[in-house]
């Protein structure tokens, strides 16, 4: 009973998310500058922003198309060589997927309304992460083979409407596991 109304819950939300989209890109880029202009970001810029390029530089690689890291202190994160240039391609902590995070934690909110043993909320939990990680790399990777073959426009709309997109698919199957194979019921403990 506890997965149907997860399941309605996170339907809503996709269907407001994919209403309000326009919106949220928006609202996303006004409230990305504003925490440019503060400065609030440079703790993310300098750590893990360096993380993920090599992963996506590693990961691109794998897939043929020859990327370079970045120097230290250029503004690229890292570059793609084609046709002999290089084209400069620059990630930026709000390409990090700050907001797949934020809906993760507000699905955990729904998620975990029912009787379940701490250690399957627990290891829900570390399975929620890592996926949404993993989905925000592969993501990474899909925008940068977008901008390898296609062109910048292509990965620009790949950036602002595939991410929510993907990120609530991730969340169906996230909640669909969790409830077929993770979480147990204290009552059955």
């Amino acid at each position: 009973m506890e997965q149907k109304r997860t399941f309605k819950l996170l339907l809503a939300g996709l269907a407001i998310i994919l209403v309000a989209l326009p919106f949220v890109t928006t609202f996303n880029s006004v409230l990305t500058e504003g925490i440019n202009r503060i400065g609030l970001y440079h703790a993310l810029q300098a750590t893990v922003v360096p993380f993920e390029s090599r992963l996506v530089v590693t990961t691109v690689r794998i897939l043929g198309i020859p990327a370079f890291l970045a120097p230290v202190g250029e503004k690229a994160s890292f570059y793609l060589l084609k046709n002999k240039e290089y084209f400069p391609v620059q990630l930026q902590w709000n390409c990090l997927g700050w907001q797949s995070l934020l809906l993760l934690l507000l699905s955990f909110a729904v998620g975990f309304l029912g009787n379940f043993t701490r250690l399957s909320k627990m290891e829900c939990v570390l399975i929620g992460f890592l996926g949404t990680f993993l989905v925000n790399i592969l993501r990474m990777v899909f925008i940068t083979v977008g901008i390898y073959y296609v062109n910048t426009v292509f990965a620009l709309l790949i950036h602002d409407y595939f991410m929510a997109l993907t990120t609530i698919t991730w969340l169906f199957f996230f909640w669909w596991f969790s409830y077929g194979f993770v979480l147990e019921s204290e009552e059955t403990v």
